[in-house]
């Protein structure tokens, strides 16, 4: 999950600012003197100090243009946290294969087109190192993994944020597309590298990875069963 794009630009914005007002500052004083140091019987040709003068116009608007993009960027990245404020509390579904391992459990959902003939799951910490392999339900539409933090070497992962690779094929052999998602509830919104970002079960989500959004069941809410 990539959330670093927005701060990218406002700090190139940034920069280039910078760069902008010291050719302004230097284009200023070289203009003076050339100015103070003309020849009075020979002075400069009319056409070739329109010329500069242009230049100057340009790196001045060159400035305001980069000031005015940073403001707009700050305005985007205010809507945004104020938009995102608004899943406090909601369950929501990400495009996302990452959960993190809380009180000896992590969980994911992975949805297969059809049934298939063999699921092979592979879990790996946030260095990519693969701490579990093993196999999953083969059915076709949604299935949920829940893992204790078993590893394959027979010990025990510790708490962190793990990922998800599911590999399915089907009975002839092909492989079958497994997407993997992730669910809950969410309990926090920040900035992260100038983005706008959800916690979610631990797990920081971008907007753009939410597919669906819903109420948060609260035990003991609604009708219950006699």
């Amino acid at each position: 999950m990539d959330v670093s794009g927005i701060t990218n630009t406002a700090s190139q914005s940034g920069i280039a600012s910078k760069s902008l007002a010291g050719n302004f500052d230097t284009f200023l004083k070289l203009l003076t003197a050339q100015l103070q140091n003309q020849d009075p019987l020979e002075p400069m040709d009319t056409s070739e100090f329109t010329r500069q003068l242009v230049q100057y116009s340009s790196v001045e608007q060159g400035i305001y243009t980069n000031k005015n993009l940073e403001t707009l960027i700050g305005l985007q990245q205010s809507s945004g946290l104020g938009t995102a404020v608004s899943y406090l509390g909601r369950t929501v579904t990400a495009a996302n294969d990452e959960a993190a391992l809380a009180d000896g459990e992590a969980s994911w959902t992975y949805n297969l087109p059809r049934a298939a003939a063999s699921v092979a799951l592979t879990v790996k910490d946030a260095d990519g190192k693969t701490v579990f392999t093993g196999t999953g339900p083969t059915t076709a539409g949604d299935n949920t993994v829940v893992w204790d933090g078993s590893t394959s070497g027979g010990g025990t992962a510790p708490p962190g944020i793990y990922s998800l690779t599911v590999t399915a094929a089907d009975s002839t052999g092909a492989e079958l597309t497994s997407p993997v998602r992730l669910t809950g509830r969410v309990s926090g919104v920040e900035t992260v590298n100038g983005s706008v970002v959800l916690n979610v079960n631990g797990v920081r989500i971008a907007l753009s990875d939410i597919t669906s959004v819903s109420e948060t069941v609260v035990a003991g809410d609604g009708d219950t069963a006699g």
